[in-house]
């Protein structure tokens, strides 16, 4: 398998047509956000903005209401933006095994660009997050993700408990990419002269565990990213466990938003660099939804020779005590 390591997440920005225009007449920034009525004001809906350091290539996302199907814009493809709808992709949501989280897909033939998305939303339908990214061809990937709110912030209030837990899973795209993916659709013999054409690539995903310990009184938080396990795309009952990831002390804003630096645990290799940040949304901030942009050094991950992995993680989680919290994982 060849993994392509050293290409690099574009970012956005970008106009005019783009032959994967769907022509679909609900796209929302919000992936919370009613179609009904897109321009209508009040409701209650707040569509994030998602810091340039998370948000990478991704314009828009949207859920369909049966979660069956998602709608991506991406920006900055092929100098304009790919406004698509991915299907479900019960092989890769199996293959991710994580309860709630569900990976789309996008190949409209065998020669066209891989797309995959990675999303999940609380029970209560408060928040919401997704990762999407590309796998290579033509020296490019694409990453980027988003998170979402419905309705307004409220934090625990006095006389409530303020310092609180949450913990759950996490689900990451890579540009980590290889021709031999399992969910590529087969290009079949080329024509003599085609042989170096550079045909899609699927990227690997990674699965893992996240916690994060939250003070409403100091309006702070920290966490880890524990049990990462790259999962192989030609044989996705394959996965290589790589190191943890340090999610350093970040400020909630009065919003109910932050962002923070990821790093590796000190002594700790190989090295992780990198952003991560959320929203927190229902009753007494019952949920989180959030995002990760890391980089690392993918040396030896499945056989990688060397170069720069790029990572884009989500995570909706429920806070310790409420109603659906991981008991197995709560203090």
């Amino acid at each position: 398998m060849t993994f392509l390591l050293l290409l690099t997440a574009c970012g956005g920005g970008g106009d005019g047509e783009n032959p994967l225009q769907d022509d679909e007449e609900c796209i929302r920034d919000n992936p919370l956000q009613d179609c009904e009525d897109p321009d209508a004001s009040g409701g209650g809906t707040t569509a994030s903005g998602v810091p340039e350091e998370l948000s990478g290539s991704l314009a828009r996302f949207s859920f369909a209401s049966d979660m069956r199907s998602v709608t991506v814009t991406i920006n900055g493809l092929d100098s304009g933006s790919a406004d698509a709808v991915y299907a479900r992709n019960d092989a890769l949501t199996a293959a991710l095994g994580l309860d709630e989280y569900i990976a789309y897909s996008l190949q409209e033939d065998p020669l066209d660009r891989f797309f995959m998305a990675l999303g999940a939303t609380s029970s209560d339908g408060s928040v919401a997050a997704a990762a999407v990214g590309s796998g290579g061809q033509f020296g490019a990937q694409y990453q980027g993700g988003t998170y979402a709110r419905d309705g307004g912030y409220d934090p625990p209030g006095v006389g409530e408990d303020q310092l609180v837990t949450y913990v759950g899973d996490y689900a990451a795209i890579t540009n980590l990419s290889t021709r031999d993916g399992t969910e590529l659709k087969d290009p079949g013999t080329l024509p003599p002269g085609y042989d170096e054409l550079d045909l899609p690539g699927q990227p690997a995903m990674i699965r893992g565990a996240i916690f994060l310990n939250v003070s409403f009184v100091d309006n702070e938080v920290n966490g880890q990213i524990f049990n990462r396990d790259v999962i192989d795309p030609r044989n996705t009952s394959t996965t290589q466990r790589v190191n943890d990831v340090m999610l350093q002390l970040a400020q909630i804003d009065s919003g109910g938003e932050f962002l923070g630096s990821a790093v590796n645990a000190s002594g700790d290799s190989p090295s992780i660099s990198g952003s991560y940040g959320g929203i927190f949304g229902g009753s007494d901030a019952a949920y989180v939804a959030g995002l990760t942009n890391l980089e690392w050094d993918a040396t030896g991950v499945l056989g990688a020779s060397g170069g720069t992995a790029e990572e884009v993680g989500m995570f909706v989680l429920t806070q310790c005590g409420k109603p659906g919290a991981v008991a197995a994982l709560c203090p």
